[in-house]
């Protein structure tokens, strides 16, 4: 890790120590902390993987706006966490209990959806509707190699291959 990372992977765990200390002090009990890492990639600002009590975060879009991150990602998938060691399975990902944590105890609103820029991929493959190219990455690529259909949420035409670079 170079400091960059150490000084990001640094912030973003101090977040999460916030975060389960709050719900430590909400619920009255203490949850058991998780492992975390920066390995999150694609689309996700960060991951919570319930079962392995493990947090990913995406340090591409850390970078973009540090403290919006931590006010936002964090709870967010610390929530989800706080949620599944209470309830377990009963609850849904994004439903009233989750909801209740991010806004009751974590005092932020309950967005699924982030602002954050996604990282380009390092190679795309172009594909084509009526109306429009679409870039997809290796793992889309592959899904539509294996028989997944795509559709334009524009023109509603199946997409079809053009070009790799």
């Amino acid at each position: 890790m170079n400091d960059q990372q150490e000084k990001a992977y640094t912030e973003i765990s101090q977040q999460v120590s916030i975060c389960f200390d709050k719900a430590d002090r909400f619920f009255k009990g203490r949850f058991k902390r998780p492992s975390m890492n920066l390995k999150q990639r694609g689309k996700a600002a960060g991951t919570a993987y319930l079962e392995k009590n493990e947090l990913r975060f995406n340090l591409y879009m850390y970078e973009q706006d540090p403290a919006k991150f931590l006010q936002t990602v964090v709870p967010h998938e610390v929530a989800h966490l706080i949620v599944h060691q209470i309830y377990s399975r009963q609850a849904s990902a994004h439903g009233k209990e989750w909801r209740a944590v991010m806004e009751k105890v974590f005092d932020t609103p309950a967005e699924r959806t982030h602002t954050f820029k996604v990282k380009p991929p390092k190679v795309s493959f172009h594909y084509a509707c009526d109306c429009q190219t679409h870039i997809f990455s290796k793992q889309r690529h592959n899904r539509a190699l294996k028989g997944t259909q795509y559709l334009c949420k524009l023109c509603k035409r199946n997409l079809e291959f053009v070009i790799a670079d």
